[in-house]
């Protein structure tokens, strides 16, 4: 009897281990990229952080977004990148079919902005990576509606 009782306490904490060690993948996302406000127009991403001028609906030839970056005033004339990865995926892949290379400081207020037209393969919420210089900068999940 003992030994069952301590094989089935062992099954019981192997499946919790088991279910614990896929939470990464399995983990739920929210879309945390709401739209504000800016002089510049209406923007979505993280105000202070990243904010992009554009729509989530994204076409079969792709979507024009216009990014901004405040918060580190070195970051001006840097080479930036964006890898992305649809919830429940662990694979990344670069959205971003056209950008400009570099950062350009717009105003006081902005520390960078370029253009891109990003594509993604699917609708659903996609973590954003972005990087300036090689070094991670910020995150956004966007929640993005193929057409």
């Amino acid at each position: 009897m003992k030994k069952t009782v301590s094989f089935i306490t062992i099954f019981i904490l192997s499946l919790l281990l088991l279910a614990c060690s896929n939470d990464s993948v399995m983990e739920e996302w929210s879309d945390n990229s709401p739209f504000f406000k800016h002089e510049l127009g209406e923007m979505f991403g993280k105000e202070g952080s990243i904010g992009i001028i554009g729509m989530k609906d994204i076409t079969e030839n792709g979507q024009k977004w216009m990014w901004h970056f405040w918060g580190n005033p070195d970051i001006a004339y840097k080479d930036w990148e964006v890898q992305a990865r649809q919830e429940g995926d662990v694979e990344f892949i670069s959205p971003i079919i056209f950008n400009d290379d570099s950062l350009e400081p717009r105003g006081e207020e902005i520390n960078g902005h370029a253009r891109s037209t990003v594509l993604f393969p699917s609708s659903g919420l996609w973590e954003l990576n972005v990087y300036i210089d090689g070094e991670f900068f910020d995150q956004l999940t966007v929640d993005v509606d193929q057409k």
